[in-house]
């Protein structure tokens, strides 16, 4: 064959090839049309999530879309495949417009299979639903332009060819597009391991939707939950050695100084310092911006303003009796800070409340405390007995004795109705004689609700919008959304300030408060509409303090001792509030069952957060060592590394621990008789504070 020979038949072949495409290609308009819409949708989901216009993964959703085209050549004629198209691409619409909410209103949490436990709670963690503007407006016009545009080509396009022969191919390439799916469910999955979790540290997933698109996540997750998330229980004795190991000691000299005391824990809902400080540098957006470009008189004022507005948050934060947790952080939703601050530790792929909620944990705060000592513990909360399964968590693995929601508060099933937020002073009045009992030492924890998001103008809140107006503080602006959520953030705080105000007035009135521990600590940022970005002005891990977004309060106020009001300035987080406050009370547990240290030692936790898949102290924040998200220059990564790395190790011992249930029966037994055993050793208690770890 001549070169010219060679050179007509490729020529040839490239006509005849491009005849042949040509033709499918007008025979498929609905087809092609179709892959387009589909990933036009799909990647902006992904970029209004992780700000990513692309897949690093998409392998997943492009075989499923794929396997949608192979059966579409089945269906005879132009209006059942554009009947089919239409319906999907709008399914795809509603799918990805459910994560997308999930993902806004919390914050940041991408789907996991354990949250299907939470879809009875689903439309009470939000009282709006925030839809994604940007998402919406693509996605209706790029809809509204397939189902026009297909509908007027459906009767120019060419018959589609369905013979047999051309349903043979089809089927065979089905096939093996779904044999596909199937092999990339299986090994994307077969080395997980819940017992062995150090492949965190190495992990390629950013824990957004930018790896494998937000279908495609959603289809592993149900593939990784139903097929890959047993847990190994292994070998118990192992498992015993391990939870028995080492015991914590004394770090300072407050072990034991609130021993004999009453205890009371207080989750406030969103909490944040900008609450009711003033700090121009930390909160550029906060108080600051009110009087930004004024003299120094108008500073004086809006900090005088604040002592008016929040007289109660400043005198616990300032008594000497308090000790300030000035660099603790949280990147948790509240059910988990709940828990980690009762228990000191959680689960990884589950959810306590859910999973596990008539476990048998003895080394919970209610449990130490009513089998040591004989304290009944209590729990209320304003929000809806069932939310989080409390009502049957908190009495039954968690030990309290009784837990009162809203219902009982206010004597109806909504307690107030969705959409208007039960106020803190309400219950605080309601309660305060159940939960601070004048004839008996008690342990009591609250869970506050009213500065819980959304943030919008509520009645029931109008006499502190009232004294803002007075006040000249953060008034209303026509058309600043940011301003005006950060409005009534501020006015749900005064409310909660008003309930420690008739906490603290109960307590000094029945000679309660000189012997009860009192922790005010925020379960998480008020991340609710942006409200601690737009407040600290940190919209990107880009910046310098990236990790400031989730720097929270936790004060302890030590009865009326005399500690001189030090502030802890190393990191700390909501992991270590609970072996805190054991220190305080004097109590020696075994160390392993801690996620965290007590504040008072010179040891410093790493948390790693179950909600969102990251790690953070307050110099670093990542999903994997390889792919750090933001590092301060000072960061020590070796350290990172080896506190991560113990961290997982014990994460995954409790993973085993929840799953067999380890304490039920005997092993409860032996638990107590060591716990009270250890507790009756003699201990050495330092004398001196750690240097570097205080300052005033």
């Amino acid at each position: 064959m001549t070169k010219h020979d060679l050179g007509q038949k490729t020529k040839a072949w490239f006509i005849s090839t491009g005849k042949t495409l040509l033709v499918f290609a007008k025979t498929n308009y609905l087809m092609c049309a179709y892959v387009f819409a589909t990933l036009l949708v799909e990647l902006t989901g992904i970029a209004v999530t992780s700000g990513r216009f692309y897949m690093t993964e998409p392998w997943i959703f492009l075989s499923f879309v794929a396997l949608l085209c192979l059966i579409s050549q089945y269906l005879p004629g132009h209006k059942t495949r554009y009947a089919l198209f239409l319906t999907v691409l709008v399914a795809h619409f509603v799918i990805d417009l459910i994560f997308i909410v999930v993902y806004d209103s919390t914050g940041g949490t991408v789907f996991d299979y354990a949250m299907l436990n939470l879809h009875n709670d689903a439309m009470r963690i939000v009282e709006s639903l925030p839809f994604s503007f940007t998402y919406m407006f693509v996605s209706a016009i790029t809809l509204a332009l397939y189902a026009t545009l297909g509908f007027m080509f459906i009767k120019r396009m060419p018959i589609p060819d369905v013979s047999k022969s051309a349903k043979i191919t089809t089927a065979a390439i089905g096939v093996a597009v779904m044999s596909g799916i199937a092999m990339m469910s299986f090994f994307g999955n077969y080395r997980y391991d819940s017992n062995d979790l150090s492949y965190k540290l190495y992990q390629t997933e950013t824990g957004t939707y930018s790896n494998k698109g937000i279908v495609g996540n959603f289809y592993n997750e149900l593939i990784r939950g139903m097929c890959f998330s047993d847990i190994n229980v292994g070998d118990t004795d192992e498992l015993h050695d391990f939870i028995y190991k080492s015991t914590t000691e004394p770090s300072s000299e407050y072990f034991g100084k609130a021993d004999g005391y009453n205890v009371v824990t207080v989750l406030c809902e969103s909490f944040e310092w900008f609450t009711f400080l003033y700090d121009d540098l930390r909160y550029p957006n906060g108080f600051a911006k009110t009087v930004a470009g004024k003299n120094d008189s108008a500073v004086r004022d809006i900090k005088e303003s604040l002592r008016i507005m929040y007289p109660n948050f400043y005198k616990f934060y300032e008594s000497t009796s308090t000790v300030v947790f000035n660099n603790s952080y949280s990147l948790e939703k509240t059910d988990i800070s709940e828990n980690k601050s009762i228990l000191g530790n959680y689960p990884l792929y589950k959810y306590i409340n859910y999973d596990y909620p008539t476990n048998t944990l003895p080394y919970s705060l209610p449990n130490i405390m009513k089998n040591l000592y004989g304290v009944q513990s209590n729990s209320f909360h304003n929000g809806y007995k069932t939310f989080y399964n409390r009502n049957e968590h908190h009495t039954v693995a968690l030990g309290f004795n009784s837990f009162t929601a809203a219902e009982d508060i206010y004597g109806n099933s909504d307690g107030g109705g969705v959409g208007e937020r039960n106020l803190d002073s309400v219950m605080m009045e309601t309660c305060r004689e159940e939960m601070f009992p004048t004839d008996r030492r008690f342990n009591t924890y609250i869970t506050t609700i009213t500065q819980h998001g959304q943030y919008a103008e509520r009645e029931n809140l109008e006499p502190y919008y009232n004294i803002m107006d007075e006040l000249g503080v953060l008034p209303y602006i026509e058309g600043d959304d940011d301003a005006n959520a950060l409005r009534y953030y501020c006015a749900a705080g005064m409310d909660t300030d008003k309930a420690l105000g008739i906490m603290l007035d109960y307590l000094e009135e029945n000679d309660l408060a000189g012997n009860t521990i009192i922790t005010l600590f925020g379960d998480h940022n008020a991340y609710y509409q942006g409200v601690s970005n737009y407040v600290k002005n940190i919209y990107s891990t880009d910046v310098p303090n990236y990790t400031e977004l989730y720097r929270v309060p936790v004060m302890i106020k030590v009865g009326s001792l005399d500690l001189g009001n030090p502030f802890i300035n190393k990191f700390t987080c909501v992991s270590d509030i609970y072996p805190t406050i054991l220190e305080l009370l004097g109590i020696t547990t075994f160390a392993n069952l801690n996620y965290g240290v007590s504040a008072f030692s010179e040891e410093q936790s790493i948390l790693y957060s179950r909600a969102y898949d990251k790690f953070i102290t307050d110099k670093i924040y990542f999903n994997s060592l390889s792919s750090v998200i933001y590092k301060a220059p000072d960061v020590d990564l070796e350290q990172i590394k080896k506190s991560a790395t113990l961290l997982l190790d014990k994460i995954s011992h409790v993973n085993r621990l929840f799953a067999a249930d380890y304490f039920k029966g005997a092993n409860e037994y032996e638990f107590y008789a060591l716990l009270k055993d250890i507790n009756e050793q003699p201990v050495n208690i330092p004398t001196a504070k750690h240097g570097g770890t205080f300052a005033a």
